[in-house]
């Protein structure tokens, strides 16, 4: 019998595997016919249901975002507007909804509601107009009469009335301004007391009383419009609940709808995986079948020439591609062509070898740096002695923002820098710093060769700064969240301390009236500090590093942390007498300080004590955050300052505190140091390069300065900033000692509380300085400074007014700028 050729082999072999391949194409052609089918039918039925209830939730959620708009609105023109739009939104959810049933009623009553919100918000804005009128009258009367009261031509008995009608004017103006019909309340019985026979004005501010009656009594006076704006408020509020409720009915419907849709999905979904599976299953079956078929033609076809051919090409390819182990067997097809290719195939080899001995370990070092340099994802290159780029990685593009192209020719790279628009500045440990627009930056660094020349890498540090100053962000808002929470407790002291003197107030005699009003002007004074701290350690705009003297720094948050720890945790400040100037940027400064603090604070569980060092080492300084916590076992401290690793078994920590602070202070070229020993506490410590040229004493402004202020906390804030800039300071605690120090002459500068004791006595004291002296000039501060200066037109620019706290800085500017200011007038 003839065997067939090896032409008819591969051919039977390929007509069989031609078979099964339409076999399965044919199965996997119904599969997908009715995969199609199916997802047609999701399409055109369940998808669209999906899309209509998603579309209602949409609409339910904007109606319940727009109805709350309404009551923010005072112009009746846009009320009834947006009630439009409101209405529109109910119109158009009710057309997507089947008719009858329950969602139709609720939303036939959140139409009601709308236009019972638009009905009471336009009488509320009608209101709110006309009671902002009186205010606006009420505001002027006030001021009126605060000038009269503080007239020094003026009788004590008639400053008293004046002062009477002043109140009078105030409590209405607050009622004006109360947001609920309590505090109205509050207040027209604090205007009942005040016309009382005994209270009321007798000589002079007749007509101004009987004004004030008729603008507070009658059905258009002050407190019926109050009553009828805050219960229109009231139901407009209670509209908005309605609407809110009938835009949750109609998510709830939607969301009900959407879950039936799902439902039908997966039961749809789980007949067509069977239907694959059965598919599949068939397809793996015939594919099985295929491959045997294939295994049987190939080891058919196998025969002496093609295995042979196989295992020389084999060898071939396995040598070209610098495998030199690759071998033939000995003796196979000895003395044919067979054998020939085995002999030429060991030859070839023998002399590859060869080849291979003279240059290898050149060729590995080739290969090595040319993997080294393309696997770096920072920009290297090679530069001559001229700057000319010798060799570069294609990530050094990229990096500097320049065509690929570029970088042929041997370039400069200093000129590609500059032509891609990089600013270049020095940094710490020979790194420069390399910006550009749109908030790029890359770090660049240069390293010499001993041939000449020198390597350079420039590593993108764009998505490094964002990340940290978005960290700095998260650190800073963590920290203000922790001390907002311990303050709430501090304001609500503050408070109760006002309320109890104003209620003590209405039964307290006459001599006893100014020891209270001083209280309550004291308690205002500490909430408008503490306010002012807050918003001044909030601030979140972007500060630079700046010169800073680290004692009056770590001494101006002692308020400001003493809010942030418990009542049972006791705060100690050790500074030095000298001046330790050092280059931070302040506000991360004091969120590091603000956040050791915190993080000692809540590793006490009882009383505890936390102590803050500041002192001079030679060319540092150190800070010193130091407990009587609970510790950290070694295995915790080892990992103290990793992102994201906290010890917190409650989920309250971030793990940035210590991570960012550790960075802010690594930037500034520093370092931290903790040490921890359980049971005893913990120690952190803050270096920083001291920054010798600053340490200058301060140029002296100012030769005699006076300073009033009844708060011994006030007053020793401002001797602390004047001594070091004026070569005589003196202090006064009442009106009378400084207006008598006044008196005395040879004063540059009064700085004068405005409210000394419960009395007004800033301005009298003011006009006494300014009056006496041409020389002189003024600076009133108080917590809560009034929107007009009784002075401005008399004195001009030599009086200023600043709030509380009073820092150096703002007392050297308003005056710098009133200097400026006379300066420039003269000249005209």
């Amino acid at each position: 019998m003839r065997r067939l050729t090896v032409r008819a082999r591969l051919l039977l072999a390929l007509g069989l595997l031609a078979f099964a391949t339409l076999i399965v194409g044919a199965i996997s052609w119904n599969a997908l016919n009715q995969g199609s089918a199916k997802l047609e039918t999701q399409q055109n039925g369940t998808l669209v249901e999906v899309d209509q209830a998603l579309t209602l939730s949409r609409l339910a959620s904007d109606l319940a975002t727009l109805a709350p708009y309404l009551l923010t609105l005072d112009s009746p023109f846009r009320i009834a507007q947006e009630g439009n739009v409101a209405t529109g939104l109910v119109d158009t959810i009710a057309a997507g909804l089947p008719a009858g049933g329950e969602p139709r009623a609720i939303l036939a009553d959140t139409r009601r509601a709308i236009a019972d919100l638009v009905r009471e918000t336009s009488l509320r804005a009608a209101l709110r107009d006309r009671t902002l009128r009186l205010n606006a009258e009420l505001a002027r009367s006030e001021r009126r009469f605060a000038a009269m009261a503080a007239s020094p031509a003026a009788t004590l008995t008639e400053r008293q009335d004046w002062f009477v009608l002043q109140r009078l004017a105030a409590a209405l103006l607050g009622a004006g301004r109360a947001e609920n019909l309590i505090s109205v309340g509050e207040y027209q019985r604090e205007v009942h007391l005040l016309i009382r026979p005994e209270t009321a004005p007798t000589q002079v501010g007749a007509e101004d009383l009987s004004r004030l009656l008729s603008l507070a009594r009658g059905p258009e006076g002050l407190f019926e419009l109050r009553r009828q704006e805050l219960s229109r408020r009231i139901g407009a509020e209670a509209a908005l609940v309605r609407i809110r409720q009938g835009s949750a009915s109609v998510i709830a419907h939607s969301a009900a709808v959407t879950a039936e849709a799902q439902a039908r999905i997966a039961e749809e979904r789980a007949r067509t995986m069977t239907a694959i599976s059965v598919a599949k299953s068939t397809i793996l079956f015939v594919g099985f079948l295929s491959a045997a078929v294939a295994l049987i033609a190939a080891l058919y076809v196998s025969n002496y020439v093609t295995a042979n051919l196989r295992a020389i090409s084999d060898a071939m390819t396995r040598l070209a591609m610098g495998d030199r182990s690759s071998r033939l067997p000995r003796g196979e097809g000895a003395g044919d062509e067979i054998g020939k290719l085995f002999h030429a195939f060991r030859m070839f080899r023998a002399n590859t070898l060869r080849l291979d001995r003279s240059n290898r370990q050149m060729t590995q070092r080739n290969a090595l740096f040319e993997k080294t340099l393309q696997g770096i994802n920072d920009g290297v290159a090679v530069l001559s002695e001229t700057g000319a780029i010798v060799a570069c990685n294609a990530r050094l593009a990229e990096v500097i923002n320049v065509p690929p192209n570029r970088l042929t020719g041997r370039p400069i790279l200093s000129d590609l820098i500059a032509e891609a628009g990089w600013q270049s500045t020095p940094g710490p440990g020979g790194i420069s710093n390399l910006t550009r627009g749109g908030g790029y930056h890359a770090e660049y660094r240069e390293s010499p060769l001993p041939d000449g020349g020198s390597v350079v890498l420039i590593s993108d540090a764009t998505e490094r700064t964002q990340l940290d100053d978005r960290l700095r962000q998260i650190q800073r808002i963590e920290a203000l969240g922790k001390v907002s929470g311990e303050v709430a407790h501090d304001f609500g002291n503050i408070l109760s301390t006002i309320s109890g003197n104003l209620h003590m107030m209405e039964t307290a005699p006459e001599a006893r009236q100014a020891g209270l009003r001083q209280s309550i002007a004291s308690a205002v004074e500490l909430g408008t500090s503490l306010t002012q701290r807050l918003l001044s350690f909030a601030r979140r705009q972007r500060l630079e590093p700046e010169q800073v003297e680290l004692n009056m720094l770590v001494e101006g948050m002692t308020d400001l942390i003493g809010f942030a720890l418990r009542e049972d945790i006791a705060l100690e400040i050790h500074t030095t007498a000298a001046p330790l100037w050092v280059t931070v940027d302040p506000g991360q400064m004091e969120s590091a300080i603000l956040n050791l603090c915190l993080n000692a604070g809540q590793a006490m569980e009882g009383p505890g004590e936390i102590v803050i060092s500041v002192r001079g080492d030679g060319d540092q300084v150190l800070l010193d955050v130091a407990d009587t916590g609970a510790g950290m076992p070694p295995e915790i401290l080892a990992h103290a300052m990793e992102p994201f690793f906290t010890a917190r078994g409650d989920g309250s920590g971030t793990g940035l505190g210590l991570a960012m602070v550790y960075g802010f202070i690594r930037q500034s070229g520093g370092g931290v140091h903790i040490t921890s020993t359980e049971g005893r506490g913990t120690r952190v410590r803050l270096s920083l390069p001291r920054h010798v040229t600053a340490e200058k004493p301060e140029q002296m402004l100012w030769r005699n300065v006076l300073v009033i202020e009844d708060d011994p906390r006030d007053m020793e804030r401002a001797l602390a900033l004047l001594y070091p800039v004026a070569e005589r300071v003196e202090s006064r605690s009442t009106a009378g000692a400084g207006l008598a120090a006044i008196e005395a002459g040879g004063i540059d500068l009064v700085v004068t509380d405005l409210s000394l004791h419960g009395v007004t006595d800033g301005w009298r004291l003011a006009r006494a300085a300014l009056s006496r002296r041409p020389e002189t000039r003024v600076a009133v501060v108080s917590g809560r400074l009034p929107d007009i200066n009784p002075l401005k037109g008399q004195f001009g620019d030599r009086l200023v007014t600043l709030p509380k706290p009073l820092t150096l800085a703002a007392l050297r500017t308003a005056l710098a700028t009133a200097r400026a200011g006379e300066t420039t007038s003269d000249a005209s």
